[in-house]
């Protein structure tokens, strides 16, 4: 398994839907195709908004505090017929704080990530499923210049200089 952090999620311009995007640490992406409801969900989490009323991930949450219950990981692992598979790892806690019981949860990916975002959770991504969907990305440093020399040509290839005309202000 490898851990992947939430890196954004956009809107498609073609589609009714948005673009979750994990970044994992060997500088691959995972892109995952997601609803607009569940991206919203996840941008609102990213960022540390909070709605007036819970969303549908806030209950959840509720919900799991109120059982004594606790998101542990998220894992991605199967991707099939471009559907991308998930399961929550859930800890139970009986009311002594012991570990009663740990639930394996189907669920899809955008719900799951968006839960975990709530409560800090990790995110795993099977390496399986990152060789087929994952992408490279390259990463530059800000102010880091591959070849500064490429940047720059003879500037008497640009201009060519008139001695006869004056400049205006």
């Amino acid at each position: 398994m490898l851990e992947a952090k939430v890196l954004a999620v956009t809107i498609d311009p073609h589609q009714d839907n948005s673009v979750l995007v994990l970044l994992q640490s060997n500088n691959k992406i995972l892109p995952i195709l997601i609803g607009a409801s569940e991206g919203l969900s996840i941008d609102l989490a990213l960022r540390g908004k909070k709605t007036p009323r819970p969303l549908s991930h806030d209950l959840v949450c509720n919900i799991l505090a109120g059982l004594r219950a606790k998101l542990n990981s998220v894992v991605i692992y199967k991707l099939e017929n471009d559907t991308f598979f998930a399961h929550m790892n859930i800890e139970q806690r009986n009311a002594e704080g012991q570990v009663e019981q740990i639930l394996k949860i189907d669920a899809r990916p955008s719900d799951s990530i968006a839960i975990a975002l709530r409560v800090g959770c990790p995110i795993y991504v099977a390496e399986e499923v990152m060789e087929i969907a994952g992408r490279e990305i390259e990463v530059r440093i800000e102010g880091e210049e591959e070849n500064p020399e490429e940047n720059y040509r003879d500037s008497d290839e640009d201009f060519e200089e008139d001695d006869d005309e004056e400049d205006e202000i």
